[in-house]
């Protein structure tokens, strides 16, 4: 026995073990590196927002062990493993956590009752009322609870009562899963609902179970960014701004006009209207300002304040308030978590390196918001960020510098660093936006932005001293205005689109790069000749037929386009008084291929449906020909008759309208322009919303001349077109269908689409497969993709 206390005298095999042990483990473990750690968890982060589908959650439970292993004393590259593992595990969570939210399928149709908070600041439109509820219980109609996990409602009243922010209702609903179109450059609508919580639309059913419940709370926020709404617009002083004002207050851009937008849009200074991460910051800046001012007056009667933790918290407050005001908006959200790290890293005395505390605000928004890379504002907000330290570090100049020299060279640097990012994301770069940012930052962050607050703050306290600030604010937007409109005056071209091959952007990218090294390295000229280069490189390949059905909903427009030539046939309905198919799906579309303008759009006929978006395309894209099928449609432009069988070629693709003459009694359907296009021996014919009767003409009178390749299906599949005739005739190898998700009017019809399916074509439908894109090569071989498919996201499940 030994005595207590006595060291226990180990064998000498035991030691040598543990000896060996200790060292494997000191040779294996090796730095650590944050940067590496928070590259490699974003990166995880990404690709799983990325996924075309998740994996199963069991899936992800399994991975925890082998994710915790990879962290055990391991090399650096094993650690960039597992942070990669790490960052997938919590997209992939999260992107479960959002898909058990939403409405099941299996709901979709139903009448269910709801009580809930209204948030967030109604539309309001001639025809309805639109607002986010959030739910608070959910019944059937019949009063029984529904395990719904919903959070919120997107509801729309069509000739219902005024709603308000922050009251409570019962409304009895009929709802279904959130959707939205896709369409190659356009607007993910699906995948903004849920960024928003939102888990299902729905419009409200006349019933007498719809009540309010209650008035809105004191503390509800939404009331008080709503109350501002109505304080701006009922204000007796004499602004003319108060669209842009309502922009940059709250962050609501409703009223703006399409012309004013696309101006802002013009000059690249579209970002300054509207609650951005600059104004946040800015306003941060002011915060610590003032607070450093109370905090040194503190200090003096008690040394244990430090004035600057009294401007930081100044700093975060004035943030927070502003960002309240715009409802805490994704920007503003990304704006106060990058402002959080930098008040981490001042804390900390400047011991954290600069490109560590943008790494750290990046994976922090990627952590709140996975999904935030499908986010133009998020790449650009990093990428000016990125760019201003890259361009501003380095060699100092000897002798003292001009602080003008300073904002020069950063809107140059910006202007540079953001022309590829541009490119890729809207397709287009705005040549004066360094000119026209140097006085518009100004003029907004020092004249507008303060003024429009301090008359908030003092509307009830002084309403003389508020009118005095908006008045103050209205001068510095009239200002801004005057400047912009200049600028377009003088310039001759304002906004530069194209589309570039990858190759071009790569070499454009590396560039920049070297544009933006800092003074005194060596080869930083080569970057100017690369650029150029790069612009005169060829364009993405185009092959010699493309047509493209895009989801419009209940709809239709197709985009013809050849190696030279572009087409539109129909654009679409009109959603609301502020959005068209035009604007919302067509424009986009040929931006990303990077064409503005078109050689010819054709308007089968005049109804809505199919003409909605025709003024919006015309003002966007400058076109040379315009055929209509009804001579009564009001358009900018005069419309030739497409029924006098007009015929043409543009490269080796052929066009044609056919005419097989009226009915007796004609309708606005039976008016529809029928274009064949030809190419390679195959056929395409597009259709309208032609009825049988103007079908069997076209057979007797022999206009089709065998079958067809790609057929539009007339009428959206209705039961009054597509006749047996018909279809014996043409039996195409693909029937297209432009229709709504699950529409009101219930189109395809079944009996059509079997009528189809009969003769050998296989039905494609635009509600379930996005826009439906043909392409023909060289070889007049024909492929097909649909842009719910290509790529796949998972939220479209």
């Amino acid at each position: 026995m030994t005595s207590q206390g006595a060291p226990t005298v180990q064998s000498p095999g035991r030691q040598a073990l543990v000896k060996s042990v200790h060292r494997l483990l000191k040779r294996r473990r090796l730095a650590f590196s944050l940067n590496a750690a928070l590259l490699s968890a974003s990166l995880g982060i990404i690709l799983a927002s990325q996924s075309p589908r998740l994996p199963p959650p069991f899936a992800l439970w399994l991975s925890a062990p082998l994710i915790a292993c990879l962290f055990w004393r391991a090399p650096r590259w094993r650690q960039c493993v597992a942070f990669v593992l790490l960052g997938l595990f919590w997209g992939v969570l999260f992107g479960h956590w959002q898909l058990d939210h939403r409405l099941l399928p299996s709901f979709s149709g139903d009448e269910i009752r709801v009580q809930g908070t209204l948030v967030g600041l109604p539309d309001h439109d001639a025809r309805r009322e639109r607002i986010r509820l959030r739910v608070e219980q959910v019944e059937s109609v019949e009063g029984d609870p529904l395990a719904l996990p919903l959070r919120y409602i997107l509801v729309s009243w069509y000739g219902g009562p005024p709603l308000h922010a922050g009251e409570r209702w019962q409304l009895k609903l009929r709802v279904k899963p959130p959707r939205g179109f896709v369409n190659p450059g356009g607007f993910d609508y699906q995948l903004w609902l849920m960024r928003q919580g939102v888990d299902a639309t729905a419009y409200v059913r006349e019933s007498a179970d719809n009540r309010r419940l209650s008035a809105p709370a004191a503390g509800s926020l939404s009331h008080w960014r709503e109350r501002v709404r109505r304080w701006l617009d009922h204000h007796p002083s004499g602004v003319a701004h108060r669209d842009l004002m309502l922009a940059l207050l709250i962050g609501d851009r409703s009223t703006l006009s399409p012309e004013r937008w696309t101006r802002l849009q013009r000059t690249g200074t579209n970002h300054l209207l509207a609650i951005s991460g600059l104004h946040v910051g800015m306003v941060a800046l002011a915060g610590l300002w003032l607070g450093g001012i109370l905090g040194r007056g503190l200090n003096a009667l008690c040394h244990r304040i430090p004035a600057s933790a009294v401007g930081q918290v100044f700093a975060l407050g004035f943030a927070l308030f502003y960002s309240a005001l715009a409802g805490f908006s994704i920007p503003t959200q990304r704006a106060l978590i990058m402002i959080g790290v930098v008040q981490w890293v001042l804390l900390r005395r400047g011991s954290l390196p600069a490109a560590t505390g943008l790494l750290l605000a990046w994976v922090a928004v990627l952590v709140r918001d996975p999904l935030a890379p499908y986010d133009t504002g998020f790449w650009l907000s990093f990428s000016a960020v990125a760019v201003l330290m890259l361009a501003l570090g380095g060699r100092r100049r000897a002798g003292a510098q001009w602080w003008g020299q300073t904002v020069v060279r950063s809107q140059w640097a910006v202007f540079l660093g953001l022309m590829v990012p541009l490119l890729i994301l809207v397709h287009g770069v705005s040549l004066v936006a360094p000119i026209a940012n140097l006085l518009a930052i100004p003029l907004v962050t020092l004249m507008v932005v303060p003024w429009l607050l301090v008359a908030l703050l003092l509307g009830a306290l002084w309403p003389w001293a508020s009118d005095l600030s908006l008045v103050v604010a209205d001068l510095g937007l009239s200002a801004l205005l005057a400047w912009l409109e200049w600028l377009e005056d003088v310039a001759p071209m304002t906004l530069f689109q194209t589309a570039l091959s990858w190759p071009a952007l790569a070499l454009a990218g590396l560039a920049t790069l070297l544009m933006l090294l800092p003074r005194g390295l060596p080869g930083r000229w080569l970057g100017y000749p690369g650029i150029v280069l790069a612009l005169l490189l060829p364009g993405p390949p185009v092959p010699p037929l493309r047509v493209t059905f895009l989801d419009v909903g209940q709809g239709l427009a197709v985009a013809v386009q050849t190696p030279d030539y572009r087409l539109v046939y129909d654009t679409g309905p009109t959603y609301s008084e502020r959005l068209d198919a035009g604007s919302g799906v067509i424009v986009p579309y040929w931006r990303q291929l990077g064409v503005h303008q078109l050689d010819a759009v054709v308007v089968s006929h005049r109804h809505d449906d199919h003409s909605g978006g025709l003024s919006s395309v015309l003002k966007s894209l400058p076109t040379e020909a315009l055929w209509v099928g009804d001579a009564t449609l009001s358009t900018s432009m005069p419309g030739r008759d497409c029924h006098q069988r007009a015929s043409w070629q543009w490269n080796q693709v052929k066009f044609r309208f056919l005419h097989g003459g009226f009915p007796a009694q004609v309708n606005g359907n039976n008016r529809s322009c029928v274009l064949e296009i030809e190419y390679a021996g195959q056929r395409l014919l597009l259709t309208g919303d032609i009825e049988r009767e103007v079908e069997w003409r076209l057979v007797g009178r022999d206009q089709l001349n065998g079958s067809i390749d790609v057929l539009q299906v007339p009428h959206h599949g209705a039961i009054t077109s597509s006749s047996i005739e018909w279809v014996e005739q043409t039996r195409p190898a693909r029937a297209v269908v432009s229709a709504a998700f699950q529409g009101r009017h219930g189109h395809p019809n079944e009996t059509v689409v079997e009528r189809y399916r009969s003769r050998g074509a296989e039905v494609l439908n635009t509600a379930s497969l996005g826009a439906i894109v043909f392409e023909w090569d060289e070889q007049g071989r024909r492929t097909e993709r649909y842009a719910r498919y290509a790529p796949r996201r998972w939220w479209y499940e």
